[in-house]
């Protein structure tokens, strides 16, 4: 049976600067051969809120972003530049269930360099790119990768995204075929 969910969500939570959902929407429609569309903002949920970390917590997010997901949806991403968390580790950039429909990014940690200075535009661009695309793949089941060059291996910090080419290695590109397959969906244009 072929699926009929043929969009992507970009949703905002709080307030994010629009050339940077512009440029998450284009690089996930290019890397996935999915439109993707950027919807109207939309309040990060109370509960999300960890008064003792001054933190967001993930998990409530994704929970509401399930919600907020039209059944011509076929995946969403929520973008927010608030510091989000999960509760075994002290920040994420984000967050995503490996075959769920949504995930979360933050661009709070990748706006700033290693002295906690504003990046330039161009790379809060670049990362905001990669850890869309990352966090992405895993929602169409893809774990993280051993292959050190893959965007789907692991970025614990912002280094390791900086070195990372926006990239699948040949072995996700052939996982993330078979995931469509398995979706209905056409196969993605990934870049090998």
């Amino acid at each position: 049976m072929r699926s009929k969910k043929k969009i992507i969500a970009v949703q905002p939570l709080g307030r994010v600067k629009a050339d940077v959902l512009e440029v998450i929407a284009a690089n996930l429609q290019a890397f996935f051969q999915i439109r993707t569309e950027v919807f109207l903002e939309q309040p990060i949920p109370d509960e999300a809120y960890n008064a003792h970390r001054c933190q967001y917590n993930c998990y409530p997010i994704l929970k509401f972003l399930e919600t907020l997901k039209p059944d011509h949806v076929i995946k969403i991403i929520g973008v927010t530049e608030v510091d989000l968390f999960i509760p075994i580790l002290t920040y994420v950039f984000g967050e995503a269930e490996l075959g769920g429909d949504a995930t979360v990014i933050s661009t709070y940690r990748a706006a700033r360099g290693k002295d906690q200075e504003p990046v330039s535009l161009k790379r809060l661009f670049e990362r905001a790119a990669k850890i869309a695309v990352h966090e992405m793949a895993h929602t169409f089941r893809l774990p993280h990768c051993k292959e050190d060059r893959c965007i789907m291996s692991s970025f614990p910090v912002l280094s390791h995204i900086d070195e990372k080419p926006i990239y699948f290695c040949r072995y996700c590109v052939r996982f993330l075929k078979d995931e469509y397959e398995t979706l209905g969906l056409q196969g993605p244009g990934c870049k090998i």
